[in-house]
């Protein structure tokens, strides 16, 4: 993986007449993480989007290893993973099936993954998240914790630099949570970073910086 780095500068974002944010810079060089915090309804998800492209600030600027982020660039596609609140997993489709078709994704814009290499990584994400035994069942008959677990699937088989996640520990139990820190840690020992909305603290052993949104409400 790539040394990443990953910069904000001034970035504001205004929903109908309200500011969410504004005047936000952060910087973050390969191996760090920033633990975004605040209360509900204060922007830390619709920053995640800003930073990802999905929401356009109301002023400021993303830069990705020193050049502005350009929103489609293919490029900027496949340097992050980004997982929201909605999942986007298909209920009718198995666990298997999901992550296949999710990696399978994940890999397009960097022209990689043949079929049998992508059913290995499947097939060892699955395990090691611990669903290795609900490979085969529907989506719709996962538990909250094992659907979340499904989505730790994908970042254990991830080589994008950039992780952009939202609550990524909701609704898992206390092995979970220190399931995601393991996978966090490895992320950043590889050069990667991230960026995590949580109201709870990660485990993790590599120090965050922290950002708190809604302190100067």
């Amino acid at each position: 993986m790539n040394a990443a780095s990953l910069r904000a500068d001034a970035l504001a974002c205004t929903l109908g007449h309200r500011t969410l944010f504004e005047r936000l810079d952060f910087a973050l060089d390969s191996g760090q993480w920033l633990m975004l915090t605040g209360a509900n309804g204060t922007g830390k998800s619709t920053l995640l989007r800003v930073v990802a492209g999905l929401v356009r600030p109301s002023a400021g600027t993303v830069l990705w290893r020193g050049q502005a982020r350009r929103v489609g660039d293919p490029a900027w596609n496949a340097s992050f993973c980004y997982q929201g609140h909605a999942s986007g997993w298909k209920d009718l489709l198995s666990a298997h099936e999901n992550l296949r078709m999710q990696l399978a994704l994940d890999c397009v814009a960097a022209d990689r993954c043949g079929a049998p290499d992508l059913e290995t990584r499947v097939s060892a994400a699955l395990e090691r998240v611990g669903l290795e035994r609900q490979r085969n069942l529907q989506h719709l008959r996962l538990s909250a914790g094992q659907r979340r677990r499904l989505g730790l699937a994908r970042l254990a088989a991830s080589e994008r630099a950039l992780w952009l996640l939202d609550e990524p520990t909701t609704a898992l139990d206390a092995q979970g949570e220190q399931l995601f820190a393991r996978l966090l840690d490895e992320h950043l020992a590889r050069g990667g970073c991230a960026v995590v909305a949580t109201h709870h603290p990660v485990p993790t052993g590599a120090p965050a910086r922290s950002l708190r949104l809604g302190d100067d409400a």
